[in-house]
């Protein structure tokens, strides 16, 4: 079987070997208003720094969305396997099921990919 196709990001990153730097390629935006930002990083010092900027910035996404979901459960009734279920929906572009009747008490519906 083969591999998936990997998912498009929207950064790539190269070696300029002429300027010795790390370059990093960012695209905003949808075509056809779509643009691309070039970033030099010229020295070790400032790749670590970016790197822990990024992974802080996991760090407190991560913690928000955890934050998120307790609040939800403890104040707003929510199941957490429901909810659970309903993220997992959001992140599959693949799901057909509305996120409402997921959330909604019952049994859990069948997940339907199209």
């Amino acid at each position: 079987m083969p591999d998936p196709a990997p998912v498009p990001l929207p950064f790539r990153v190269e070696f300029d070997p002429a300027t010795r730097e790390v370059v990093v390629w960012k695209t905003f935006g949808n075509p056809p208003h779509q643009t691309m930002r070039r970033k030099g990083i010229g020295s070790l010092e400032a790749i670590a720094a970016e790197v822990a900027i990024h992974r802080h910035e996991a760090f407190l996404q991560h913690n928000l969305a955890q934050t998120l979901a307790s609040t939800a459960v403890q104040h707003l009734g929510a199941d957490p396997q429901r909810l659970e279920a309903a993220v997992k929906a959001l992140s599959d572009p693949t799901s057909t099921v509305p996120v409402s009747q997921i959330l909604r008490r019952g049994t859990v519906p069948p997940q339907q990919t199209g």
